[in-house]
Protein backbone atom coordinates (compact mmCIF):
# COMPACT_ATOMS: atom_id res chain seq x y z
CA UNK A 1 0.00 0.00 0.00
CA UNK A 2 2.63 2.60 0.53
CA UNK A 3 3.89 2.11 -2.83
CA UNK A 4 0.84 2.78 -4.76
CA UNK A 5 0.76 5.67 -2.20
CA UNK A 6 4.18 6.70 -3.16
CA UNK A 7 3.79 6.94 -7.08
CA UNK A 8 0.44 8.45 -7.03
CA UNK A 9 1.78 11.07 -4.92
CA UNK A 10 4.55 11.15 -7.68
CA UNK A 11 1.74 11.21 -10.36
CA UNK A 12 0.78 14.21 -8.26
CA UNK A 13 3.59 16.26 -8.10
CA UNK A 14 4.55 16.06 -11.54
CA UNK A 15 1.23 16.43 -12.76
CA UNK A 16 0.96 20.20 -10.80
CA UNK A 17 4.61 20.37 -11.92
CA UNK A 18 3.85 20.24 -15.80
CA UNK A 19 0.87 22.35 -14.80
CA UNK A 20 2.47 25.32 -13.32
CA UNK A 21 5.50 25.15 -16.09
CA UNK A 22 2.93 25.11 -18.94
CA UNK A 23 0.69 28.20 -16.96
CA UNK A 24 4.69 30.16 -16.74
CA UNK A 25 5.27 29.34 -20.80
CA UNK A 26 1.73 30.80 -21.42
CA UNK A 27 2.59 33.64 -19.39
CA UNK A 28 5.53 34.13 -21.44
CA UNK A 29 3.84 33.96 -24.96
CA UNK A 30 1.20 36.40 -23.57
CA UNK A 31 4.45 38.86 -22.16
CA UNK A 32 6.18 38.54 -25.39
CA UNK A 33 3.22 39.38 -27.15
CA UNK A 34 1.99 42.57 -25.12
CA UNK A 35 5.45 44.40 -24.72
CA UNK A 36 7.09 43.80 -27.93
CA UNK A 37 7.30 47.44 -29.21
CA UNK A 38 8.50 48.18 -33.02
CA UNK A 39 11.87 48.79 -33.96
CA UNK A 40 12.60 52.13 -32.47
CA UNK A 41 14.72 52.93 -36.32
CA UNK A 42 11.46 51.87 -38.20
CA UNK A 43 9.50 55.06 -36.52
CA UNK A 44 7.74 57.63 -38.83
CA UNK A 45 8.10 61.61 -38.40
CA UNK A 46 4.41 61.83 -36.77
CA UNK A 47 5.68 59.94 -34.11
CA UNK A 48 8.59 62.32 -33.10
CA UNK A 49 7.11 64.44 -30.11
CA UNK A 50 10.22 66.57 -30.38
CA UNK A 51 8.69 67.50 -33.67
CA UNK A 52 4.88 68.14 -33.30
CA UNK A 53 5.29 69.09 -29.40
CA UNK A 54 2.12 66.57 -28.32
CA UNK A 55 1.29 62.78 -29.20
CA UNK A 56 -2.06 61.49 -29.07
CA UNK A 57 -3.58 57.77 -28.54
CA UNK A 58 -7.47 56.90 -28.37
CA UNK A 59 -8.72 53.28 -28.09
CA UNK A 60 -11.19 51.22 -26.37
CA UNK A 61 -9.38 48.57 -25.09
CA UNK A 62 -6.10 46.98 -24.27
CA UNK A 63 -3.39 49.17 -26.06
CA UNK A 64 0.25 49.39 -26.69
CA UNK A 65 1.51 52.42 -28.71
CA UNK A 66 4.23 52.24 -31.50
CA UNK A 67 7.48 53.61 -30.16
CA UNK A 68 7.92 57.66 -29.93
CA UNK A 69 10.47 59.83 -30.19
CA UNK A 70 10.96 62.10 -26.92
CA UNK A 71 13.36 64.07 -24.85
CA UNK A 72 14.71 64.30 -21.22
CA UNK A 73 11.60 67.19 -19.74
CA UNK A 74 8.98 67.90 -17.90
CA UNK A 75 5.85 66.43 -19.91
CA UNK A 76 1.88 66.32 -18.66
CA UNK A 77 -0.52 63.30 -19.38
CA UNK A 78 -4.04 64.84 -20.62
CA UNK A 79 -6.18 61.70 -20.09
CA UNK A 80 -10.48 61.25 -21.26
CA UNK A 81 -11.55 58.15 -19.64
CA UNK A 82 -14.96 56.72 -18.52
CA UNK A 83 -16.33 57.91 -15.18
CA UNK A 84 -16.65 54.19 -13.84
CA UNK A 85 -13.92 52.50 -15.43
CA UNK A 86 -9.87 53.00 -14.30
CA UNK A 87 -7.44 52.75 -16.42
CA UNK A 88 -3.71 52.90 -15.95
CA UNK A 89 -1.19 53.94 -18.34
CA UNK A 90 2.36 52.95 -18.20
CA UNK A 91 5.55 54.56 -20.02
CA UNK A 92 8.45 52.50 -21.05
CA UNK A 93 11.72 53.15 -22.77
CA UNK A 94 12.37 50.68 -25.73
CA UNK A 95 15.93 49.88 -24.20
CA UNK A 96 14.24 48.51 -21.26
CA UNK A 97 16.18 51.04 -18.70
CA UNK A 98 12.93 53.37 -17.95
CA UNK A 99 9.44 52.05 -16.51
CA UNK A 100 6.77 54.33 -14.78
CA UNK A 101 3.11 53.82 -14.07
CA UNK A 102 1.73 57.36 -14.91
CA UNK A 103 -1.70 57.56 -14.11
CA UNK A 104 -4.80 54.93 -12.68
CA UNK A 105 -7.53 57.39 -13.08
CA UNK A 106 -11.20 57.77 -14.27
CA UNK A 107 -12.85 60.15 -15.57
CA UNK A 108 -10.80 63.27 -17.19
CA UNK A 109 -7.55 65.30 -16.05
CA UNK A 110 -3.93 66.00 -16.43
CA UNK A 111 -0.91 64.23 -14.88
CA UNK A 112 2.40 65.82 -14.96
CA UNK A 113 5.37 63.27 -15.70
CA UNK A 114 9.42 63.47 -16.19
CA UNK A 115 11.77 61.44 -18.69
CA UNK A 116 15.24 61.75 -18.09
CA UNK A 117 16.38 61.22 -20.45
CA UNK A 118 16.16 61.19 -24.81
CA UNK A 119 15.19 58.18 -26.50
CA UNK A 120 12.49 56.03 -27.81
CA UNK A 121 9.21 55.13 -25.59
CA UNK A 122 6.58 53.88 -25.94
CA UNK A 123 3.45 53.67 -24.13
CA UNK A 124 0.79 50.87 -22.30
CA UNK A 125 -2.87 52.03 -21.56
CA UNK A 126 -4.93 49.29 -19.72
CA UNK A 127 -8.55 50.19 -18.89
CA UNK A 128 -10.00 47.85 -16.32
CA UNK A 129 -13.23 47.36 -18.60
CA UNK A 130 -14.00 48.15 -21.89
CA UNK A 131 -14.92 51.61 -22.70
CA UNK A 132 -13.81 55.35 -25.20
CA UNK A 133 -10.53 56.50 -23.62
CA UNK A 134 -8.19 58.77 -25.33
CA UNK A 135 -4.88 60.24 -24.00
CA UNK A 136 -2.63 62.71 -25.01
CA UNK A 137 1.32 63.57 -24.03
CA UNK A 138 2.66 67.37 -24.32
CA UNK A 139 5.97 68.82 -23.48
CA UNK A 140 5.80 71.73 -20.75
CA UNK A 141 9.62 72.13 -20.35
CA UNK A 142 12.81 71.16 -20.58
CA UNK A 143 15.11 69.15 -17.76
CA UNK A 144 17.77 72.15 -17.00
CA UNK A 145 21.59 70.65 -16.94
CA UNK A 146 23.27 69.73 -13.69
CA UNK A 147 26.09 71.06 -13.03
Amino acid sequence: MDSSFLLVALILVGLVGYMAYAKSQRDQRTFDRLYKPAEGDAVPDEHDLETYGSIAFAGDVDFVSQNFKIAAGNYKLVYSFPEKVTVKVEFFSVDGMDHEVIAIKSGEGEVGFSVKSNGYYFCKIEPSKDGDWEIEIRRIGRMLASN
